[in-house]
């Protein structure tokens, strides 16, 4: 007779119904729970209560964690959302104002709802993020970007075409060159479209030089270089790409710009490093400072945190006569 073996697991049985699915369906499921936990939320902190409602709703209610929405500052007069996918953040939308909020996070549900599990729309730059994302965690390869030459393709905003305000609450040494790169690609994309506009007055001088692009002969309108700045550094730069080549770089050059997570780089890309080292050094407290306020390196107390990534110094009393030595840890 035959001896029965003990069931390891206990009886437990696996789904056998469950049919296999992509990572990136897996991935596109658990974004839209998430995103409705989120407006959930929203909601909840909207809604107006009598004092016996919030006993009631501290007592009862399950906390569900927001990932695609915080408040900015302890003020709680705006709120930073977040394109959220496969466990991490992808964008953020700084400073919306409270009246936005709902708004944006209908749009990012609209957003994962329009992404095809089959067939993504890849030529869309945030379901590229999406997608690359998925693969990274699953070790899968990477889809390379690829844009289209015109500008004006528009593609499903996540965000439902709100804006925030990065320049309101600076909060890190990455955010404060984002913001500068921002500008300065965004103004070298308006001037490269000027000169090569039938209308543009070539007599006429342009008020502000472009950063990101320079004519690669003096003599000959055909070929330009190109440069990635970032942190006041040159960090990369591509020479003699013909002039109808020239728009389709800059915008690429936007998106890879707008792309760095300010909270989370990816410090094993190596351009990645290279523009966080840059940062670092260009708001490093300078030598003319009180020696006390200088790095650890040159003999000072501030230290540059990578959690917050910036740099963490002490400070005065309001009186001025005492030095406050800065956090450990921060």
């Amino acid at each position: 007779m035959n001896k029965v073996s003990k069931d390891p697991f206990g009886g437990i049985k696996g789904d056998a119904t469950f049919k296999t699915s992509s990572p990136f369906k897996i991935d596109k499921e658990e974004a839209l729970k998430q995103i409705q936990n989120s407006i959930n939320n929203w909601k909840k902190k909207k809604t107006k209560k009598t004092f016996l409602g919030r006993l009631i709703y501290r007592q009862t209610d399950k906390i569900v964690k927001s990932y695609h929405w915080e408040y900015t500052d302890e003020s709680k007069k705006f709120v930073d959302i977040h394109l959220y996918w496969s466990n991490k953040i992808l964008r953020t939308l700084f400073n919306v104002p409270l009246r936005q909020v709902n708004r944006g996070l209908t749009g990012l549900k609209k957003f994962y709802k329009n992404i095809s599990s089959v067939r993504p729309d890849l030529s869309n730059p945030n379901i590229l993020l999406c997608y690359n994302q998925t693969a990274t965690n699953y070790k899968l390869p990477l889809k390379k970007i690829t844009f289209k030459d015109q500008i004006e393709v528009r593609h499903l905003d996540p965000f439902d075409g709100i804006s925030g305000n990065l320049s309101k609450n600076i909060k890190n040494a990455l955010s404060k060159d984002k913001l500068v790169a921002m500008k300065e690609i965004d103004n070298s994309i308006k001037i490269f479209e000027q000169i090569f506009n039938k209308n543009f007055n070539k007599s006429e001088n342009i008020k502000k030089k472009p950063k990101n692009f320079s004519q690669n002969f003096k003599t000959s309108p055909y070929y330009f270089d190109i440069y990635l700045f970032w942190g006041g550094t040159l960090i990369r730069e591509i020479k003699r790409v013909s002039k109808d080549k020239v728009k389709k770089a800059l915008i690429s050059l936007k998106m890879f710009i707008s792309e760095f997570n300010i909270f989370n780089p990816d410090l094993k890309d190596p351009i990645v490093k290279k523009m966080y080292l840059a940062s670092k050094e260009k708001h490093r407290p300078k030598k003319k400072s009180n020696k006390q306020l200088l790095s650890v390196s040159e003999g000072g107390m501030s230290y540059w945190s990578y959690k917050q990534h910036k740099w963490i110094t002490g400070q005065y009393n309001k009186k001025g006569n005492k030095f406050i030595p800065p956090k450990k840890n921060l």
